[in-house]
């Protein structure tokens, strides 16, 4: 996928771009996904994860169904014992059900998901929220999967070889993404060490949101492209500018803008429905997360434009949100489980 740069004159906002219309409806289907949630879930979760689960549905145009995400969550008790390290935490067990909600029976969606989990354990990654959310990521060739699991565990290993500190847990997501391909993983780790290198010159913060960026700058080549920095250096100067609330946990989703190549008509779009987000009273308190929606969102409606583009970009598109999917989750539990454990001390 070709890079289109970003300059000063091309962030001009243009409000005829804009669906303002469009935006209203999303919010207000955001809204009822969100009571419908509440219902169903009686404030059982973190409403950070609440949120995040009314965005999965909506930014899909979809209306939240009780019975379909009911299905997953029973089939979830039925094939895992009570001290399923999956049941254990509501957080991880609502965001893995939202996952596999849609994607196939749910008998057969939980099976594949625990088998996958299994195999990734027994490639010495340990049990934990984020090995579930990685098990979502291994092949479906039942042929293939200890092959990409154990390829996954060496990009793991390369990767904590260059930063032994900040790899942990929560980077064996994005090591199971990026290891389904015959590509070295050694030279994979190296790229993403270049890329955090010129990150940190940037200033961006010496911790795990940045390494996570380096990683996720990665999903269209192992091979070092120069431009990709300057391009996320543009994009965020840009939005920091446009008075974007942005913390170090949307690192990684100015990531997926650049490797998605946004445009300036895409910048506008996610600027225009996040300043309509942050004047809802429901993002009184997180409107940190009114960014991480209104990007989902966009990425959707990017997919979405077949007429507009080629069928390879699609597919990439279709990848991304996937991979944006579930790395939203796992930021999301690592944010709620961050601010928790602060909150306890």
């Amino acid at each position: 996928m070709s890079l289109i740069f970003l300059n000063d004159s091309n962030f001009k906002l243009n409000e005829g771009s804009v669906n303002s219309m469009e935006n209203k409806a999303y919010i207000e289907l955001l809204n009822k996904n969100y009571e419908k949630l509440v219902n169903y879930l009686s404030w059982t979760i973190d409403k950070r994860i609440m949120l995040m689960l009314a965005s999965h549905y909506s930014a899909e145009g979809k209306t939240f169904s009780f019975g379909s995400f009911e299905a997953v969550i029973e089939e979830i008790k039925r094939q895992t014992s009570w001290l399923s390290t999956l049941r254990s935490s509501s957080n991880l067990l609502y965001s893995v059900a939202m996952l596999l909600d849609g994607k196939e029976e749910p008998h057969q969606a939980v099976k594949n998901l625990i088998e996958s989990e299994e195999i990734l354990k027994q490639a010495k990654f340990k049990r934990s929220a984020y090995s579930y959310i990685s098990a979502i990521f291994l092949t479906k060739h039942s042929e293939q999967k200890q092959t990409h699991a154990h390829k996954a565990r060496k990009l793991y290993d390369a990767i904590r070889k260059h930063h032994p500190f900040l790899t942990s847990h929560e980077d064996m997501p994005y090591s199971v993404l990026l290891s389904n391909n015959d590509e070295d993983p050694e030279l994979r780790a190296q790229t993403m060490n270049r890329y955090y290198t010129e990150l940190r010159k940037n200033n961006f913060a010496l911790e795990n949101h940045s390494q996570w960026l380096s990683q996720v700058l990665t999903l269209n080549s192992s091979v070092y492209v120069e431009q990709l920095v300057p391009y996320v250096v543009q994009i965020r100067n840009e939005l920091v500018q446009r008075k974007v609330n942005l913390k170090k946990e949307h690192y990684p989703l100015i990531g997926f803008l650049a490797v998605a190549g946004a445009k300036t008509e895409n910048i506008n779009q996610i600027v225009a429905l996040y300043e309509e987000l942050t004047k809802v009273k429901l993002f009184r308190w997180y409107k940190s997360i009114a960014f991480s929606i209104a990007l989902q969102k966009v990425l959707h409606d990017l997919a979405n434009l077949s007429d507009s583009l080629d069928m390879s970009i699609i597919t990439n598109l279709e990848m991304l949100i996937q991979a944006e999917q579930a790395i939203t989750a796992t930021t999301t539990i690592a944010v709620v489980a961050d601010s928790t454990s602060t909150s306890s001390d």
